[in-house]
């Protein structure tokens, strides 16, 4: 089973780059297991400027993806991590494009062209605190939920994480 984690995000936006960074840190994990093969399948891990049909394409080739991007719901406090299957679709902050399409459609498009998409797609939202000030770091509250959302996505994965998590 192909799986790919996708990290969602503008990495210069505050609390918008919290889907890269937990991307990031599951590549670290990776790479201090020196291992991206589990039994039965490959993860590979990406990071993504944008949603919709480009977003989709990151996908394309995958039989699962797990995808992770800031949210500003306004129900949660920041660092809040939710989860949510495509077909109970809360667009997060990168999901939904002014010039492009929303993931669900773009996915509904891509199955009419017959492409080779996932069957399974989670997505793990980080209510954001700050997503409009220019800052390469996150918010204590969301940097505390890194971590969280990592563990999250390996234990959905059925990965042991036993170290403590970067």
């Amino acid at each position: 089973m192909k799986t790919v984690i996708i990290g969602l995000g503008n990495p210069i936006l505050t609390d918008d780059s919290v889907g890269m960074k937990v991307s990031r840190a599951i590549r670290e994990h990776f790479n201090q297991q020196d291992e991206t093969t589990m039994t039965g399948g490959t993860i590979d891990v990406k990071e993504v400027y944008a949603g919709g049909i480009r977003l989709m394409d990151a996908m394309t080739g995958y039989d699962r993806a797990c995808i992770v991007d800031a949210m500003v719901t306004g129900r949660s406090d920041p660092g809040a991590v939710s989860e949510f299957g495509l077909d109970e679709l809360c667009s997060t902050r990168n999901m939904v494009c002014t010039h492009d399409t929303n993931l669900s459609t773009a996915i509904e498009l891509g199955r009419m062209l017959d492409l080779h998409l996932p069957s399974t797609i989670k997505i793990w939202g980080i209510e954001a605190g700050d997503v409009t000030s220019f800052s390469e770091e996150l918010t204590y509250e969301v940097e505390q939920a890194v971590p969280v959302a990592v563990k999250a996505i390996l234990d959905e994965l059925n990965i042991c994480c036993q170290e403590e998590l970067p």
